[in-house]
């Protein structure tokens, strides 16, 4: 698996028997996650923080054990708090209006539909130009995707376990 770095094919896409499914869900990936000008440590808290509220335990342990990667400085129970709101301290001003509107995108996205909302223009006023808006857009689709592939499959998580003592 060169583009991801890792020796091993992750279950999730040993779980799609259909080539054309597969083949979908890798570009997918390949453009939102592996790719692109957010930040990985911004994506993997998104999509953490999508998983948590998904209740999916595949997805929240691969964007958990991602993210306290990519930062080492970060536990579990920091990103528990962040799922329910509380802001981690470091972080650019940016990364918490996208931790902020990006979840509810994907799991509410009537909410963001509303004019009055004008999550662009807050995600604008934070730095993010269009292009990444459109990627943050794709990490809400995303993070929807996953946690509803891993969830129709019983994906199992490969990796070490996460949790509240990690």
């Amino acid at each position: 698996m060169e583009a991801t770095g890792k020796p091993d094919v992750p279950n999730i896409m040993k779980a799609l028997n259909n080539e054309k499914a597969l083949r979908a869900v890798w570009t997918m990936f390949r453009n939102t996650v592996i790719e692109g000008e957010i930040p990985n440590l911004l994506k993997g808290l998104i999509l953490f923080r999508i998983s948590i509220h998904a209740g999916n335990e595949y997805c929240r342990s691969l964007h958990a054990h991602a993210a306290c990667t990519l930062d080492s400085t970060l536990t579990y129970k920091d990103l528990r708090s962040m799922a329910e709101g509380e802001s981690l301290k470091g972080l650019p001003a940016s990364f918490q209006a996208a931790l902020d509107l990006v979840p509810q995108m994907a799991l509410d996205p009537h909410s963001v539909a509303d004019k009055q909302f004008a999550y662009e223009e807050q995600l604008r006023d934070e730095g993010f130009s269009e292009a990444e808006i459109d990627e943050l857009v794709a990490q809400a689709y995303f993070g929807v995707m996953r946690n509803t592939l891993t969830s129709a499959y019983d994906v199992p998580w490969e990796g070490p376990p996460m949790g509240d003592d990690t």
